[in-house]
């Protein structure tokens, strides 16, 4: 009988990430993106049946994102997309500018000409994007114009700690993005911050690079700060009104009850 070896027999490549890690990952993606909206509520059957796996998996991963303010408890008893105060939302672009501008910083010093082409490619995709009028597309690529630097920045902690505060911007970012459309402001301009960064980088300027990256987060803070005063606004009106006579739903309401079926609730617009 021949004595065993040492050689192991072939194996088919083990998936990195379990099923409990993608179905998180799909979820934080839709946050981050934007693809989910501030007041969103979510129903894990329909949120599992959507992702295609069991309840239990879809339950971990909203825990998890719980943990990390990503979503809160609403009424009701279930999880939805959190609803900030202008004022918050304004502190939480003052730590944006801090942190963002700092990576934009250091990407000048490291990013790869391959990166800087991959960026430019970016660039023309969301004016593209833009143009159409195709919000989804340009969500997602506008936030991969943002992550592309701040990876190239190679620090790490940093990564995450801009990550983290995407959970609570990106359902944020489709009014500024919606806006961004129908105004006619990314569409081809040199003017753009999208282009501005992107001439600093090229030119490894560090300190006019974290300029554009403030230019661009405090032209969709005031966007989005307006919004949030329009819709506070609007409720307190609703409130005085009184509960039991509401002249049609209250502002938001939409938001309040769409649901995590794969398409985002259509948000209402800043310009009408």
């Amino acid at each position: 009988m021949k004595k065993p070896g040492t050689t192991l027999p072939t194996f088919s490549p083990v998936s990195r990430l379990t099923v409990h890690e993608r179905v998180y990952d799909r979820i934080r993606d839709a946050l981050v993106i934007g693809k989910m909206l501030p007041g969103q509520r979510i129903i894990i059957r329909e949120l599992a049946a959507a992702l295609g796996t069991s309840m239990m998996p879809a339950r971990e991963a909203l825990r998890r994102l719980e943990a990390e303010n990503a979503l809160v408890v609403a009424g009701s008893g279930t999880l939805s997309v959190p609803i900030m105060s202008p004022s918050d939302y304004e502190e939480l672009c003052l730590i944006r500018v801090a942190l963002e501008g700092k990576a934009a910083a250091e990407a000048a010093a490291r990013i790869t000409p391959d990166e800087l082409a991959k960026l430019k490619q970016v660039i023309v995709a969301l004016e593209k994007a833009s143009e159409t009028r195709d919000l989804e597309a340009a969500l997602r690529l506008n936030h991969e114009f943002h992550h592309l630097i701040y990876r190239a920045a190679r620090r790490s902690l940093l990564l995450r700690l801009i990550e983290s505060l995407w959970l609570r911007v990106g359902p944020q970012l489709s009014y500024a993005v919606r806006n961004d459309i129908h105004g006619g402001i990314v569409i081809k301009s040199d003017d753009h911050p999208h282009r501005e960064i992107l001439r600093a980088l090229t030119a490894r300027n560090g300190r006019a690079a974290a300029a554009g990256i403030a230019r661009d987060i405090r032209i969709a803070e005031k966007v989005i700060v307006a919004h949030l005063v329009a819709e506070t606004k609007a409720q307190s009106e609703v409130g005085k009104k009184g509960r039991s006579k509401r002249h049609g739903p209250a502002p938001g309401a939409a938001a309040k009850r769409g649901k995590l079926t794969g398409r985002a609730v259509r948000p209402r617009t800043t310009r009408g």
